[in-house]
């Protein structure tokens, strides 16, 4: 009896391990479905555009046809397509209540008074290149049109379409390049455009699905302006290959700033050496253009949301290379980027998913109040912070032009679920105005050399619970992870090791586990690695210093350090063992 009572204890013992296990995995796997649905992507960012593609799909082939050779001014009224050839010294001027398509063919047209091109009144314009042909227009450095708003080399009232595979090359001599009052919507072709003020400019919206651009613009580069209609004032880019240099913005979005695709080269306000630390920072439009204390020479800008879903940009920009004053998504591309200001800026929220980022050269590297990293390959030089989450309040960032004041708020958030990452930063590694989460990755770190920064800083909490972290820099400003679920170690050294001095830390059997050679000086290093296990005894090596440490507890502090803690402002400094 006692035999069979004991296999009934142990026969039920194991069912209660065999259930326990099943259902410690089915609440694991909730809670990683869980996790899961709590991730922030770029989807989760408004990108609704209403593109009105109605003026898209008028049958442009039923129109009755006119040839027009070189003539003075010319002046349209009935709807039609006309074909444009030959030289003309004038405005061709359209006024007509239906539709009218003008096609140039090798058309050269300088204005003495206004605009090559003016659309007082159509129902939809559409400018025709055909194949194989360079178009030239040109206007008057002089209007004498009492409209002031008419400013361009063409200029429409209504919505304005560009199509064909031809070349038009525009020279703004008075202000603008291409300016509509309505919706631009360009489907091909080659464009040239040289302004004093704005290269291309649509007030509801500029939409481009394909095409060739080469601008250089006083003003902008390419801009939508409409601030008063909720669904108006955005730019929509399919793809494309634009060159911009401008004084001020590269692209400017009143509302909002979508990019698909497309390969984009864009200079502003004389490129990132004419940086926010120059005396001469914010002295763009340095041509006939009157600049504000508005004014900004931002290579990407949006004032709602900005979302990039893929594409290839090279950005010198000597404002914020890509700046939002709200969201900011990007889902893929490649992009090399040197700004003169910040590299990327959100002032809401900024997610990444994908995609590989190089700053070579920013103020601060990646900027907002709430940060998002689900993947990517980042890589970071800074002369302030590298990562900085609504961090403006130091006083790194104080009495500088372009400075971002953020308020103190618990709500300020770092997550990182995956990537590989790399900072090289002068002030702050990573700085957050509030908590931060590391849940997956490889990240470095190459921090400060001075003791009024560190390599992480934080004011409420620092979670490291999957990836790698290894975190270099001084010692005077060092903060240590706060919470975690895998074991990590937080070392101040007694002396300062010199740069490309390599750091290796070998486990109680003398094999190597962690090893990285800091490209500056250092006094400190935050280690964190699945590979570290639980009551092991790790020595790290650096020139003759050797420090022992055991994972007792998932957090191990040693040497001696001046630490901030968290909440603690940076000018309270207290020396903690």
């Amino acid at each position: 009896m006692m035999k069979q009572h004991k296999k009934k204890l142990i026969l039920i013992l194991i069912i209660m391990i065999v259930i326990s296990i099943i259902g410690g995995f089915f609440i694991y796997q909730n809670l990683q479905e869980s996790k899961v649905e709590e991730i922030k992507t770029v989807s989760n960012i408004d990108t609704n555009i209403n593109t009105d593609d109605g003026d898209l799909k008028v049958d442009w082939s039923n129109l009755p046809e006119k040839e027009i050779t070189s003539q003075q001014d010319i002046t349209i009224t009935q709807e039609g397509s006309y074909h444009l050839t030959g030289k003309l010294e004038g405005t061709v001027t359209i006024k007509s209540s239906g539709n009218i398509k003008l096609i140039l063919d090798n058309v050269e047209i300088n204005s003495t008074n206004g605009p090559a091109i003016y659309i007082e009144e159509a129902a939809n314009t559409l400018i025709y290149l055909k194949e194989n042909t360079t178009n030239i227009l040109k206007d008057s450095t002089k209007y004498s049109y009492n409209d002031e708003d008419i400013n361009s080399v063409i200029y429409s009232k209504d919505d304005l379409i560009f199509d064909g595979t031809g070349t038009l090359i525009v020279n703004g001599n008075y202000q603008d390049g291409i300016v509509s009052k309505d919706d631009l919507k360009i489907i091909d072709g080659t464009y040239q455009i040289t302004s004093e003020d704005d290269g291309i400019k649509g007030k509801d919206s500029v939409y481009i699905l394909d095409g060739n651009f080469d601008i250089t613009s006083g003003g902008d580069g390419i801009k939508s302006t409409n601030d008063t209609e909720e669904e108006k004032g955005y730019i929509l880019i399919k793809k494309g290959n634009f060159k911009i240099i401008s004084e001020l913005d590269g692209i400017d979005a009143k509302n909002k700033l979508v990019i698909e695709d497309g390969t984009f080269d864009i200079k502003t306000g004389g490129g990132s050496s004419n940086s926010s630390l120059s005396n001469n920072w914010g002295m763009w439009g340095t041509k006939s253009v009157q600049t504000t204390s508005l004014s900004s020479a931002k290579g990407l800008k949006a004032e709602n949301n900005l979302v990039i879903q893929n594409g290839n940009f090279t950005l010198n920009t000597s404002d914020d290379s890509i700046h939002s004053n709200n969201d900011i998504g990007i889902k893929s591309g490649v992009f090399t980027i040197s700004s003169g200001d910040d590299g990327i800026h959100a002032d809401t929220e900024l997610i990444i998913d994908d995609g590989t980022i190089d700053i070579t050269q920013s103020y601060e590297g990646i900027e907002s109040s709430k940060m998002t990293i689900n993947n990517g390959k980042i890589h970071i030089i800074a002369s302030d912070d590298g990562i900085n989450v609504a961090g403006g309040n130091d006083s790194s960032s104080m009495n500088r032009p372009g400075q971002n004041n953020y308020s103190n708020n618990t709500n300020h958030t770092l997550t990182i679920n995956n990537g590989d990452i790399y900072v090289n930063s002068k002030g702050d590694g990573i700085d957050i105005n509030g908590s931060g989460s590391i849940y997956g990755g490889y990240i470095i770190v190459d921090g400060p050399t001075d003791n009024g920064n560190g390599a992480i800083d934080y004011d409420g909490n620092f979670i490291v619970d999957g990836g790698t972290l290894i975190a270099v820099g001084s010692n005077g400003m060092l903060q240590g992870i706060s919470s975690t679920k895998q074991y990590n170690a937080t070392i101040a050294f007694s002396t300062n090791h010199l740069e490309n001095t390599k750091v290796t830390i070998v486990d109680s059997n003398n094999q190597e586990i962690i090893s990285y050679t800091p490209t500056k000086s250092f006094s400190s290093i935050i280690l964190s690695s699945n590979l570290l296990k639980k009551d092991e005894t790790y020595t790290v090596k650096v020139e003759e210093e050797t420090i022992t440490f055991t994972t007792d507890s998932f957090s191990t502090i040693v040497g001696t350090r001046q630490n901030m803690n968290p909440g603690q402002n940076k000018n309270d400094r207290r020396p903690v063992r």
